[in-house]
């Protein structure tokens, strides 16, 4: 495992899968304890726009950032917070009180249309936010 690793205006962060179920490679936030490693998990579309970056492998990385960056060619922009209670009770995620839905509006530099979840982990990803915008690289 491995942390999250930063520049000025962006942050590289792992993704593994795990007997079918994707999580966020972030010891810290375990070590800091801040939650569980059901905290962890990508769901409800988070796990399927996963499945599409590792080209439906287990692992994948990516550079990321709230501001656009060179050679970014993916972009999230949040539509609403929110949680789908039934869904996480159902994965097993760990308890929580909301997260933030984002479209995928561009994906290798073409529109797309994908909805995903981040939950409460993406602000302490993003320093107590869920960003307006997120751009994303796979590396």
């Amino acid at each position: 495992m491995q942390a999250i690793k930063t520049s000025p205006q962006t942050k590289t962060l792992t993704f593994y899968k795990e007997n079918g179920l994707w999580y966020a490679d972030l010891p810290l936030f375990l070590e800091l304890g801040l939650g569980t490693k059901a905290n962890l998990l990508m769901v409800d579309g988070a796990d399927t726009f996963l499945d599409l970056l590792s080209n439906n492998g287990v692992r994948t990385t990516v550079r990321f950032g709230k501001e656009p960056f060179s050679n970014h060619n993916i972009h999230l922009k949040k539509i609403k917070i929110g949680l789908n209670q039934d869904l996480l009770d159902q994965i097993g995620h760990a308890p929580v009180n909301h997260g933030a839905y984002y479209n995928v509006l561009k994906y290798q530099n073409k529109s797309f249309q994908h909805t995903l979840w981040l939950c409460p982990v993406a602000e302490f990803v993003f320093n107590g936010e869920y960003p307006e915008n997120i751009y994303l690289k796979k590396i």
